[in-house]
């Protein structure tokens, strides 16, 4: 059975089954509880009850003081709620309060969508978490230490299962691996989390995202933090490609479009065949541009919206421009690099 757990703070609520941990709940919720270890060592998410019912699931290591379990202080990973619950409890408020963390993960599943694009997915052991937020990234490496930075594509909702997304490149050595001899049930070491690029869950304005092939990526964690919370935001998604075949989650997109009212996607590519521009005298830019601007009648109506853009500086540049020439706040307009290698050929003279 459901029941109600409200932060005393008033900024989160979320909902718990009477078997599971409070903790475990809030997660899967998008809420950003502070803990450490996840199984009663550390203490980390020690938290008050400050009214509802509540009982112990499991044990735990850590020695939570006498006085502390008179005013109802428990561990929010090892107590389950038995009815509607307020607990006064600490949240990460930036991306900077979370420690870098190293873990050995072992990969679950490779997905080449493409000759030269694989989704990586980690199966992170029972016994550890890899905590982050939606927006951030991780240090990827091997045993031999070829390694590269890539943005956690999955949600912290998920926190037992972490993507990426992973483009070929002629020259790295890290990309050359995963096509060429990585394999499900090889282990790979992550350390991380980093990144400032993350959204403020108190803010209920609309959000505009534009994301530049695999810069989807950091887009497609954010998306899955925001529709796991209990709130509806209007978001309008822009994912540019230089080719159709960019949008290689495409069928994804156009599935949240049609499952979320709030949801709106608009795919946008240069061409069909890249060399197209390349053999003409129409720079990529300009197309992009066009394409850019042949669009945005559908964000017109959310001036007032925070903008996330996941793309090359001269995309970035470009957007940020057409944006503020709109009326959006360059305050409200947010950019991240993308980690890993995105095709750039259509735009090569300008980056």
């Amino acid at each position: 059975m459901a029941h109600i757990v409200k932060l005393q703070s008033g900024k989160y609520s979320f909902q718990a089954d009477t078997h599971e941990s409070i903790l475990d709940a809030a997660i899967r919720a998008g809420v950003p509880l502070n803990y450490g270890c996840s199984n009663g060592n550390c203490g980390m998410c020690k938290a008050k009850v400050v009214s509802g019912p509540t009982a112990l699931i499991r044990t735990h290591e850590f020695v939570i003081r006498d006085a502390d379990k008179i005013q109802g202080h428990a561990l929010m990973c090892s107590t389950s709620c038995q009815g509607d619950v307020v607990i006064d409890a600490d949240v990460v408020a930036r991306a900077g309060d979370i420690p870098v963390q190293e873990l050995r993960i072992k990969v679950r599943k490779i997905d080449r969508v493409s000759n030269d694009l694989a989704i990586i997915t980690l199966q992170v052991p029972r016994t550890v978490r890899l905590r982050f937020i939606a927006g951030q990234y991780v240090r990827v490496y091997d045993d031999q230490q070829r390694s590269h930075e890539y943005a956690i594509a999955s949600c912290p909702c998920d926190e037992k299962r972490i993507e990426f997304h992973v483009r070929k490149l002629e020259g790295d050595a890290f990309s050359s691996m995963v096509f060429n001899q990585l394999s499900i049930g090889d282990w790979l070491n992550i350390q991380g989390p980093y990144g400032q690029f993350v959204i403020d869950d108190t803010k209920e304005s609309p959000i505009v995202m534009f994301a530049f092939d695999t810069g989807f990526a950091t887009i497609k964690s954010l998306l899955e933090h925001i529709t796991a919370q209990d709130k509806e935001r209007s978001i309008h998604l822009y994912w540019l490609a230089c080719g159709v075949e960019g949008l290689y989650l495409d069928n994804l997109c156009r599935s949240w479009d049609d499952a979320l009212d709030e949801m709106h996607y608009i795919p946008l590519y240069m061409s069909r065949n890249v060399n197209e521009i390349l053999d003409s005298q129409y720079e990529g830019m300009c197309v992009i541009e066009d394409k850019i601007v042949a669009s945005l009648h559908h964000i017109d109506h959310v001036k007032d919206a925070e903008v996330f853009i996941v793309s090359p500086n001269p995309v970035a540049k470009l957007v940020q421009q057409l944006l503020m020439e709109r009326g959006f706040k360059e305050t409200n307009i947010h950019h991240e690099v993308i980690r890993g290698n995105p095709n750039l050929k259509c735009i090569h003279s300008a980056v």
